[in-house]
């Protein structure tokens, strides 16, 4: 089975809606990972696994907390890629960061480039709402760089990672 791996970093701030005149730094590493590309091609999903650091709610001593989920690739048919992603806070609560980017034919950069989000609690309340971004003169060559196939034999996954 064929698929493929690669990276991509977002970084912005935050507020809680409690909070809302006071920003906090956000970040988020994210491995993005398709196991078999006929399957990719039917559901356009993709696995995601990284890191996120949201300053006063997930640090963990400042490396951040794991995270997962998933972003749905949309792109051509919806023209917008959503983001699903759950992460365990500070506060040992589930959070999860959900934002979309949508893509608009007049603002390709910035619609491909910012990413707003909300996190939500483990109630499913909107807890803060973020604006993250990808800054193509410092992340694309890594991203670009990041991209590995992947090939699955039963049993067995090889990756370039």
């Amino acid at each position: 089975m064929f698929g493929f791996e690669l990276q991509e970093s977002f970084s912005g701030s935050y507020y809680r809606l409690d909070e809302p005149l006071r920003d906090h730094s956000l970040r988020v590493d994210l491995r993005l990972g398709v196991d078999g590309i006929r399957r990719f091609l039917r559901d356009r999903t993709v696995e995601v696994t990284g890191r996120l650091f949201a300053e006063t709610l997930a640090e963990r001593t400042a490396g951040g907390v794991p995270l997962f989920g998933t972003l749905a690739m949309r792109l051509f048919d919806e023209k917008r890629i959503p983001y699903d992603l759950s992460f365990e806070g500070d506060d040992r609560r589930i959070y999860r960061l959900r934002g979309q980017r949508d893509f608009f034919v007049h603002d390709v950069v910035d619609s491909l480039t910012i990413l707003p989000a909300s996190v939500y609690d483990d109630g499913g309340v909107e807890r803060a709402r973020a604006v993250l971004r990808f800054d193509p003169k410092t992340e694309l060559g890594a991203l670009v760089r990041s991209f590995r196939p992947r090939v699955r034999w039963p049993g067995r996954l090889s990756s370039g990672f």
